[in-house]
């Protein structure tokens, strides 16, 4: 954000999944300026896609030149792994995160992952990529505007006060979040994490009650949401795989 700068456009985008060249012609296509719109990516930048490293690289750069950055569990997962591989479910392997080591290390062997590596893997992109690491840890999970709240699960819905929903919510949450109206809310929150293909049978923007869906799961084979608020309104763009 710049001071002095009255921003145009807010723009969220989320669950890019290491599917980095999408996520630019996304970016090409709804003509992204940092100079003019916010930015407001709703986590998940790695896992599953080939392009992970670079992803953050990219998402490091955006950043610094005033986008919003929120932590996706995926993120959280991978920073996890890297610090301690024996302390991180092996389902971080299964839903993505062999592409995302492979993104630092290279492809490799299928018998490699018996665990025997785990270690040397992680110190080895821990010694080159550790400000990668600091980034992803360091990101906030929520982020609120007068018109929004950003996060990428969702909130927990039996409390009264969203902003006291745990990190393990804010991150994972899905079906007590997605079936509840949420009538304590003032505003609807903006999440990522669950396909909307998987909320009402669309791959777009899925716009529910006191809500607002933007993973059109382009990772699966759907499409890459961009929700663009602009003068009050909202409107979204997509890239289809």
């Amino acid at each position: 954000m710049f001071w002095g700068v009255i921003l145009q456009r807010t723009i969220f985008i989320s669950d890019i999944h290491g599917h980095l060249d999408p996520f630019k012609k996304l970016l090409d296509q709804i003509q992204y300026d940092s100079s003019k719109d916010q930015l407001i990516l709703v986590g998940d930048y790695v896992d599953r896609g080939a392009q992970s490293k670079e992803t953050i690289d990219f998402v490091m750069s955006l950043v610094e030149e005033g986008a919003i950055a929120l932590k996706g569990n995926h993120d959280d997962w991978f920073a996890k792994w890297v610090r301690d591989p024996f302390a991180v479910s092996t389902n971080f392997l299964i839903h993505g995160g062999v592409e995302t080591i492979e993104s630092y290390l290279g492809d490799l062997s299928e018998s490699d992952f018996d665990g025997g590596k785990f270690k040397l893997w992680s110190e080895n992109i821990l010694e080159t990529h550790s400000h990668h690491i600091e980034f992803l840890e360091q990101l906030p999970l929520t982020y609120e505007g007068d018109e929004f709240i950003a996060v990428h699960a969702g909130v927990d819905p039996d409390k009264d006060d969203w902003s006291e929903s745990e990190e393990q919510v804010l991150l994972w949450i899905r079906e007590r979040f997605i079936k509840n109206d949420l009538p304590h809310l003032d505003k609807p929150v903006i999440f990522g994490h669950t396909p909307t293909p998987n909320l009402h049978h669309s791959a777009d923007v899925y716009f529910g009650k006191n809500k607002i869906g933007i993973d059109g799961g382009y990772t699966f084979g759907h499409q890459l949401n961009a929700l663009i608020l602009e003068d009050g309104k909202m409107k979204s763009q997509a890239l289809k795989r």
